[in-house]
């Protein structure tokens, strides 16, 4: 009987020994992985370099174009020391000039007054000098209080009006006392009694009235756009 009972542990045991072998030698389920996260990370990646190359893109679009290094004044001629070149993306056309064109620019003349760091346009140079053809460049006496206590600039547009020689006056002094509008091309330092002399351009239409008021005492109030 013992014989029995020590054959029946014996299969016992085998088959709990050999259970566990089964279980030990089961292969393991690998984790599935985790492809959205990549997908992710190459899109981003994709994104950052088109990005990148966007930039640098429209970098290359830049131009080289003329500034002003320094203000230059109405009717002044440019020299080559005035400019200066900046990188810029032209906007519209004409609405620059390009640094290839430096050469062409030197010499000419400023049609307005133009402030350093100006990116220059075409419309802005001319080619005639101040005063240009059919005008006359006159120099005027201003007597304090006789124009703006501000002062004037070049470019600025102005009415000249003569005052009266007062009894005894000749006739060149009453033809005199006709109005006129100019452009302030420069003012002078004050003399002695205070007074300045205003360089001032005009047409061949009022040639004649701003030779006779240079002669005289004048008035000169500053017009604003659109006058």
């Amino acid at each position: 009987m013992s014989t029995a009972v020590s054959n029946s542990r014996l299969r016992a045991d085998r088959n709990g020994a050999g259970g566990r072998n089964d279980a030990a030698e089961v292969p393991r389920i690998p984790r599935r992985r985790r492809w959205w996260l990549l997908s992710a990370a190459v899109v981003s990646v994709a994104t950052a370099g088109y990005g990148n190359y966007a930039l640098l893109t429209a970098q290359d679009e830049r131009v080289d174009v003329l500034v002003l290094s320094r203000n230059v004044g109405w009717g002044q001629a440019i020299a080559d020391a005035d400019l200066g070149i900046a990188k810029a993306v032209p906007d519209q056309p004409l609405a620059s000039v390009p640094a290839s064109d430096r050469a062409q620019v030197v010499g000419r003349f400023a049609r307005s007054t133009l402030p350093a760091g100006t990116v220059l346009a075409p419309a802005q140079i001319v080619d005639q000098p101040v005063p240009g053809p059919g005008e006359q460049l006159i120099g005027l006496s201003v007597k304090p209080g006789h124009l703006p206590a501000r002062g004037l600039g070049a470019g600025d547009l102005v009415q000249v009006s003569p005052v009266s020689g007062g009894i005894g006056a000749t006739a060149q002094q009453a033809q005199a006392g006709v109005p006129f509008r100019a452009r302030v091309l420069g003012v002078g330092p004050p003399d002695s009694s205070g007074a300045v002399t205003v360089d001032v351009v005009v047409g061949a239409d009022a040639a004649a009235a701003a030779s006779n008021a240079a002669a005289g005492s004048v008035v000169v109030a500053q017009l604003g756009p659109g006058a």
